[in-house]
């Protein structure tokens, strides 16, 4: 027990890490934890974050137990697209790059909504470089997400040359069955935790 104590301690990761880590496996309540108490010393935040996440780890691993195998019934097709706005902007506009649209395949439209708008801050703190200039502390992203099959055949009545996409859904003013909003906060946390690794 000893070798294993020690060789943990010498694999010891910074708090900011482990707060990526925590938002990565989409930790609820990570701001109300005791880890962002600048009062409390460093080595104490970084234990109340490891047991927090090892907690949710363990949860989320019976959770996913009690799934099982994915019912190939229950897995659809949805089409998603992130947008963006900031002060400067008037409305909603489609996001750049080519991860801001597409077609998945998932179980509801809710899961996509979250995956893909984390998804896309992700690709963004990755390539900032590219991004640099359009990335603003104002910045808002939305991403919508359509049953296909749903949209489709609302999509028919307005225009019979469809295309099975999120950006003619949107523009055939076809509701998305979910929507998921980040604010600026939100962006800039999920992305100075990813610049900290």
């Amino acid at each position: 027990m000893t070798n294993d104590l020690t060789d943990a301690r010498s694999r010891l990761i910074p708090s900011r890490q482990l707060r990526q880590v925590a938002a990565l496996l989409n930790m609820p309540h990570l701001d109300e934890t005791a880890t962002h108490n600048d009062d409390n010393p460093q080595p104490r935040q970084q234990a109340a974050l490891y047991a927090g996440i090892a907690d949710w780890a363990r949860l989320s691993a019976q959770a996913a137990e009690q799934l099982g195998e994915p019912d190939p019934l229950e897995t659809a097709r949805f089409a998603y697209l992130v947008e963006y706005t900031d002060r400067h902007s008037k409305g909603w506009h489609p996001a750049p790059s080519e991860h801001s649209d597409g077609i998945i395949l998932a179980g509801t439209a809710e899961t996509v909504a979250q995956s893909v708008v984390t998804r896309y801050i992700t690709h963004l703190t990755e390539h900032r470089d590219d991004y640099e200039l359009w990335i603003v502390d104002s910045l808002s992203l939305r991403a919508s997400v359509w049953h296909v099959d749903t949209a489709v055949a609302r999509f028919r009545g307005h225009r019979p040359d469809y295309s099975s996409s999120a950006r003619m859904f949107k523009e055939a003013e076809i509701l998305p069955d979910a929507v998921e909003i980040r604010t600026p906060i939100q962006i800039h946390r999920l992305m100075g935790h990813h610049i900290a690794l």
